[in-house]
């Protein structure tokens, strides 16, 4: 399965270089024993490499590059070296080496695959994406088997936002490997409706979604984006069936599209539906304080605050730092005629005011956001969205 690829893309570029550079020690020693050289030629070489491997960057890019000066034919010196740059942030310098290698006369071919998709990666890191898409596209053209070209050029595509692109170079990776990844392929499907309903074309975005759907029925960001299309267009039944589907096995997608049913039930014969919901969501999540305070609201719309100030409590208990759960907390209080309703007015303005309020989390960067989200903007990775721990 491809699931893991993005996850373990760096990993697996850091292990193709790692390749390359064991590949050239080999050959140096078996060159060694031809007696076409000695250790002493290339000194700096190895001990760029020995660094390296030890995960000593700052020594291996002294040696590395006492190496390259020394002898201009060393290319893996080279790939390595720029490589290191980019690591650490000079990316000038990485694209320098890597453009350098391009406009050798005498270049290997492999050298040559190597040299692009290095030059794509630094001009990706540098934020340059239409260079590094010309780039990667070039490394492909010469090498359509090449999967790391197309795995990063998928990546430049997805920074772009052309998600159907990004789904064409999906496709082509599952048609060389042989395998399928629905749920990242889902994932996509879902990212490029989310992009249609927000330019206002409903009718394109309900068809991602539901072919987001047709990929992984279970994926609830798909769900919930469908149920958004068919809220939009009044079909409040149909919408609530589709946030139903969502309230799975992920608490903070099922807290999500709680939430959108709230605001949807607003009619007293669609409150029944949403406290069947709120139940399902306890069952499956008992420390869902989202799902804690929906049901809370219900106990409100009936009158009963004695009923949801309990649950308000036990929802403070999972989320001592939730403003959200103060503020319905403290509302509360002052509906029921106590003395502490200036508090809860206080409580009220620092609520406005807040920044940051109960913050979803990416598993991956610890990255939070006041939005679910399928896709982190931060790292870039899919499907890592959870509650963050109180």
């Amino acid at each position: 399965m491809l699931q893991g690829w993005p996850l373990t893309f760096g990993a697996g570029v850091a292990l193709l270089v790692l390749g390359i550079l064991v590949g050239r020690a080999l050959t140096l020693a078996v060159d060694r024993r031809k007696g076409r050289c000695t250790t002493d030629e290339k000194p700096h070489y190895l001990l760029g490499l020995n660094y390296l491997i030890s995960n000593q960057r700052e020594l291996a890019m002294v040696e590395l590059s006492q190496a390259v000066r020394g002898e201009t034919d060393a290319i893996e010196a080279y790939l390595a070296l720029g490589n290191l740059f980019r690591e650490k942030g000079q990316v000038e310098r990485a694209i320098d080496i890597h453009k350098s290698l391009l406009h050798r006369a005498h270049i290997t071919e492999l050298g040559r695959m190597q040299a692009l998709f290095s030059l794509g990666l630094d001009f990706k890191k540098a934020g340059l994406v239409d260079r590094a898409e010309r780039t990667l596209l070039e490394l492909v053209r010469r090498d359509p088997e090449n999967l790391s070209g197309w795995h990063c050029l998928g990546k430049v595509y997805e920074e772009m936002g052309r998600w159907q692109e990004a789904i064409d170079i999906l496709q082509r990776i599952q048609s060389i490997t042989g395998a399928r990844d629905n749920r990242l392929l889902a994932s996509l499907w879902t990212e490029r409706g989310r992009q249609a309903l927000a330019d206002g074309d409903q009718q394109s975005a309900l068809s991602h979604f539901q072919m987001a759907v047709r990929l992984d029925a279970d994926y609830e960001p798909a769900r919930i984006g469908t149920g958004d299309c068919l809220m939009a267009t009044g079909d409040t039944d149909a919408a609530l069936a589709q946030w139903e589907k969502a309230l799975g096995d992920n608490a903070a997608w099922a807290g999500d599209a709680l939430l959108r049913m709230a605001v949807a039930c607003e009619g007293a014969e669609n409150l029944s539906r949403l406290e069947s919901a709120c139940a399902m969501v306890l069952e499956r999540h008992p420390s869902s304080w989202r799902a804690m305070s929906v049901q809370a609201g219900l106990h409100h719309e009936r009158g009963e605050d004695e009923e949801a100030r309990e649950v308000l409590t036990r929802a403070l208990f999972e989320r001592p730092g939730s403003l959200t759960v103060q503020r319905a907390l403290w509302q509360t209080f002052a509906a029921e005629n106590l003395d502490w309703a200036d508090l809860g007015g206080l409580l009220d303005r620092a609520s406005r005011e807040a920044k940051l309020v109960d913050p979803y989390v990416c598993l991956r960067c610890g990255f939070k956001s006041t939005q679910a989200f399928p896709r982190c903007p931060h790292c870039h990775e899919w499907n890592t969205l959870a509650e963050e721990q109180a």
